[in-house]
């Protein structure tokens, strides 16, 4: 009644659906080719020699077999692989049986090549829901690990399994079909509630996720262009001031008034402003760069900027947010430096489909802590000694954090000598 090579192929087909490839779909289509073809050889052979009525030994082997070349094929975790096998697996009991029931309550005769095509038509019908029920949370869960969520849903496939070919039913010595029927139903429907539950929660999180790094990178970019505002109207002012006192000391040379020239220079002191250096050809980074490198004089600190812009699709807000925080960080770590000689060197460099932020800075030197084993419990040293070091390798600069998750970029932090190496690289 149901027709091992368009099970197998259903099988197939649901493989390389449900599950995410990891080579090109030729490489996942011959291989499960080969697959579908070595099951029905070994179907051929093997089935006869142990007497394989309801094919459920074929069945198995296929299953088998693609979950074999799924450990190649696909990025899943392997818990994933082996609860889509025992769907499968849980899939082709139940409607082994079924298909006899209904046939059997059909109002007319069915038998032959009738009953082939209707156990034909049911598979496929319940295939395609079990596609669409499982292939977005499959997708979407792909590149999590094993979890208490996975195990869990294998252990109840593999209930639903005993109870779709009456194993769990023989234990107590029930025969009748009709709760067998039910209960696995209601199984079916139970897990498949688990996995959407699940998927659309996810789902929910991440939606809510996106919406608060939206808003805060709104409000960031409403910060950001006020302060390059504040900033082009401080260098608008320190230009005009310049001016003034260029024409005063010009006038005064006019007259030969020497006193008057010494007397203004003496007053002014250090007559070259950082704002109104050129930095860059776009006035917005331009204006970052001068606004950092004033408040880098006021410290004492000495700032060497090369930035090239090249040809990128990062937003120029989003640039000036990771120039400007990035100086800010590296001129307030130079600052709490010890030498004198205190120095930021930041540079700017696209390579490629990438951008690649790389400030060099003085450094305060780091304190060696000593972990005293006597004043924590043992959970709180283990928990410790595992507890990823993000403070010592990474920054907590929270804007610059949201834009490399939306683009997949890295952040790394090393020390060289007296000094630290702060690099960004922004995927385009």
């Amino acid at each position: 009644m149901l027709c091992l090579p368009v099970v197998f192929l259903c099988n197939a087909f649901l493989f390389l659906v449900v599950l995410n490839g990891r080579f090109r779909m030729l490489t996942s289509l011959i291989a499960s080719g080969a697959a579908y073809a070595l099951s029905l050889l070994l179907n051929l052979f093997l089935a006869p020699a142990f007497h394989d009525v309801t094919g459920q030994i074929g069945n198995g082997i296929n299953v088998f077999l693609l979950l074999v070349a799924a450990v190649f094929l696909y990025t899943n975790n392997f818990l994933q692989k082996l609860f889509l096998a025992l769907l499968l697996l849980s899939n082709y009991s139940f409607l082994y049986e079924f298909t006899e029931y209904f046939l059997g309550a059909m109002p007319f005769g069915t038998g032959g090549s009738l009953a082939v095509l209707i156990g034909i038509v049911l598979y496929l019908f319940f295939s395609f829901l079990s596609l669409i029920t499982f292939v977005r949370p499959l997708h979407y869960f792909a590149d999590r690990s094993f979890s208490v969520l996975s195990a869990g849903l294998c252990c109840a496939q593999l209930f639903c399994l005993l109870l779709a070919n009456g194993s769990f039913f023989a234990f107590f010595d029930v025969t009748a079909y009709a709760p067998r029927f039910f209960i696995t139903v209601f199984f079916y429907v139970a897990i498949a509630f688990t996995v959407r539950a699940a998927y659309n929660a996810a789902k929910f999180r991440e939606r809510t996720c996106k919406a608060d790094f939206r808003d805060a990178l709104f409000q960031a970019e409403a910060n950001y262009f006020n302060a390059m505002v504040g900033n082009v109207t401080n260098a608008r002012t320190a230009r005009d001031h310049h001016r003034f006192i260029l024409g005063e000391i010009t006038e005064a040379a006019r007259h030969g008034d020497l006193e008057s020239i010494h007397s203004t220079i003496a007053e002014e002191g250090d007559l070259r402003d950082p704002l109104l250096d050129q930095y860059s050809d776009n006035p917005y980074i331009n204006a970052v760069v001068a606004a950092n490198a004033a408040y880098a004089k006021h410290c004492g600190i000495t700032l060497e900027s090369n930035i090239e812009l090249g040809t990128t699709h990062l937003k120029t807000i989003e640039f000036c947010v990771i120039l400007n925080d990035t100086l800010a960080y590296a001129i307030n770590r130079a600052n709490q430096a010890s030498g004198e000689d205190k120095l930021v060197r930041m540079t700017v460099m696209p390579v490629e489909n990438r951008i690649t932020f790389e400030a060099v800075y003085s450094a305060p030197a780091r304190a060696k802590k000593r972990r005293a084993l006597t004043a924590q419990s043992v959970n709180a040293f283990v928990a410790s000694l595992i507890e990823p070091k993000t403070e010592n390798d990474n920054p907590q600069l929270e804007t610059i954090h949201g834009i490399l998750a939306r683009t997949s970029g890295t952040m790394n932090r090393s020390a060289a000598g007296d000094s630290e190496i702060l690099r960004i690289v922004i995927n385009n």
